[in-house]
């Protein structure tokens, strides 16, 4: 599928996974397949998904940690460059502001953008 630390375009990753080409959060068929994420808006990433309040990205992120299994997360080095970071699960969803607070501090976003906190597992590939 992706080969660990490679770089891939979102066309390239679209091409294997499908979704939008422009969420962060990319959707197939209901469920989420990807993350790709912008280290700017996810310091943490690709153990912590920030997830804004964005009608679709909201729903997104609500999807993903309800959802089960892990998917490919890439994080973002140039404008069409994104890196293979793994597979990874969701371990934990919080809402809270006063969880969400602190991430959104040490982000691009305001602490009012971020809804939900998802921290994630890398799962180990054979």
């Amino acid at each position: 599928m992706f080969e660990l630390g490679k770089s891939y375009t979102r066309e390239e990753i679209h091409a294997v996974v499908g979704g939008n080409k422009h969420s962060y959060l990319p959707r197939k068929k209901g469920k989420v397949v990807a993350a790709c994420l912008r280290p700017d808006l996810n310091p943490d990433a690709p153990n912590v998904i920030l997830c804004n309040s964005c009608p679709p990205e909201r729903t997104a992120g609500e999807q993903l940690a309800r959802q089960g299994g892990a998917i490919p997360v890439f994080l973002k080095q140039t404008t069409s460059s994104w890196a293979y970071q793994g597979m990874f699960r969701v371990l934990s969803s919080e809402t809270h502001p006063d969880a969400c607070a602190p991430h959104a501090a040490r982000s691009a976003w305001t602490a009012g953008q971020i809804k939900q906190v998802l921290k994630l597992e890398k799962q180990v590939q054979f």
